[in-house]
């Protein structure tokens, strides 16, 4: 399976909910960036490949809730926003842009899965277009 920002989009939409997430709050959150049949397709491929979790809803007869797979669970929580107030001088940019590619350096290279190198890859230069946009 080849790594796509728009799968990328799906990842960090499930990330915001840790202990999962039902497909219609998940289509709702993602209206307008796809259809409600796009992300279910792409839902069913990345549970067969194991990125994504898919369980019944204990509360719900047909319910199920999407979550993220262990492995994508620890890039996520390796690749963490590094908060700052507001606009950030050049230096703390350059600082901060400095740990995003170490931190990806030292994640690639205990991924073999293409996919997840990607993700992991989309991850960080997210992070750093955050930055980017901070500098005064």
């Amino acid at each position: 399976m080849e790594f796509t920002p728009l799968r990328g989009k799906i990842i960090d939409a499930i990330a915001d909910y840790p202990d999962g997430v039902s497909f219609n709050k998940l289509a709702d959150k993602l209206k307008g960036d796809l259809s409600r049949i796009v992300l279910s397709k792409e839902i069913r491929n990345m549970h067969v490949q194991g990125f994504l979790k898919v369980l019944r809803d204990p509360g719900h007869r047909q319910r199920k809730i999407i979550a993220l797979e262990k492995n994508l669970v620890e890039i996520l929580s390796r690749i963490k926003n590094r908060d700052h107030e507001g606009k950030i001088g050049i230096r703390t940019a350059l600082e901060t842009t400095l740990k995003y590619i170490i931190e990806y350096r030292r994640i690639a290279r205990n991924i073999s899965n293409p996919f997840l190198k990607e993700y992991a890859k989309y991850r960080v230069l997210k992070h750093v277009e955050k930055v980017l946009e901070d500098v005064a």
